[in-house]
């Protein structure tokens, strides 16, 4: 193993429940804007594992440590056999998000995959809980991918996420701001239900669909947009606000009903998260193109939207990158962690001050 390298894995659940994403990454000791992955892989969630995450918010605070535990196994039996699949035996760290169980700040923000188990179980040294440090700190623990943005992409005026939640990142070249925009996936995975679709591939249903006027105006009307930075979303708060907007219209709706709205109840979802984005882009100036990741980007239909409504060049990149960006950037937190190195920052969260954030176990 060269000793100007290192090689780690990015461990990342979204809310949109896809699954536990792995990116192997090889970095440079000295070299903060280089990277390369090497192998990814997604390991979706049996029937039991969605069931368990998806209600794991309403869960006591004894129960959320024993899933917590169970997370923590889970993650690293994963971890296991991705490093088998793939012959790997350069590995000097491991670096996890874990999945959000709660996130409210600036009270909380809870993650379940146990650092310490997974370094138990994987005997590698592992770095974990990225936000519990920044909350105490008096910021909002999110968003932290900005880092990565920074560094890593720096060469894009503005990085947009389109994962469970949308998130965006501006001046990557100089004094970088990011925030949670809106729902996303989150909320088009769970209309596409009724369809019996666990989500709208590249935006077939939704693309079927008319704009419902009433919907985007009560959608609108709640946009998280209207709050000052730095923020973050608090899902539990705000996508209720969503649901309960869409669940409203929804009701008394017969089976038949729900299948002939549907897809205007999709489009008018995917109306309402590139109007939120809109809302975003058009208030920064000399803004020249813009990096789409996250699930979101493989939406043609909703990237048609968001392209019909900003003024600047939109770039989607290849495959990997559109998938596993946000593990990358774990894997690069915790790298930088590991040097003692800023990986978390005050512009972003609203933190007392820049610092190196997460729990080291080894």
């Amino acid at each position: 193993m060269s000793s100007s390298l290192l090689y780690g894995l990015g461990i990342m659940s979204g809310t949109s429940l896809d699954g536990i994403d792995i990116c192997y990454v090889e970095f440079k000791k000295e070299d903060d804007s280089y990277f390369k992955i090497i192998n990814s892989k997604t390991f979706k969630y049996n029937s039991i594992w969605l069931n368990k995450l998806g209600d794991v918010h309403s869960k006591n605070d004894l129960q959320i440590k024993k899933i917590d535990l169970e997370y923590g196994m889970l993650i690293s039996q994963k971890i296991i056999e991705f490093k088998n699949d793939n012959n790997i035996s350069n590995l000097d760290f491991i670096s996890s998000h874990g999945h959000t169980v709660k996130h409210k700040p600036p009270y909380y923000s809870i993650q379940i995959g146990n650092g310490k188990v997974i370094h138990d179980l994987t005997n590698v040294t592992t770095i974990s809980d990225f936000r519990s440090q920044d909350i105490r700190l008096g910021g909002q623990g999110a968003p932290l991918v900005p880092i990565g943005d920074k560094y890593l992409f720096g060469n894009y005026d503005s990085c947009l996420n389109l994962g469970g939640i949308a998130n965006i990142s501006f001046g990557n070249s100089g004094n970088i701001k990011a925030f949670d925009v809106c729902g996303c996936n989150i909320l088009l995975n769970k209309y596409s239900k009724i369809y019996d679709r666990e989500f709208d591939e590249s935006g077939q249903l939704s693309s079927r669909g008319k704009v419902i006027p009433e919907l985007i105006e009560s959608l609108d009307s709640i946009s998280y947009n209207q709050i000052e930075g730095p923020k973050s979303l608090d899902k539990e708060k705000s996508l209720k606000d969503n649901y309960k907007v869409i669940d409203e219209y929804l009701t008394n709706k017969s089976d038949i009903d729900l299948k002939r709205i549907g897809y205007d109840v999709l489009a008018t979802i995917v109306e309402h998260i590139s109007n939120e984005i809109f809302s975003v882009v058009s208030k920064q100036n000399n803004l020249k193109n813009i990096l789409i990741t996250g699930g979101g980007a493989k939406n043609i239909f909703l990237i048609e939207q968001i392209k019909r409504k900003i003024n600047c060049s939109v770039i989607i990149p290849d495959e990997i990158l559109v998938d596993y960006k946000e593990a990358l950037i774990f894997a690069f937190m915790g790298k930088l962690r590991l040097q003692n190195k800023i990986n978390c920052l005050k512009t972003v969260t609203g933190s007392k001050k820049d610092h190196s954030s997460g729990t080291i176990f080894n």
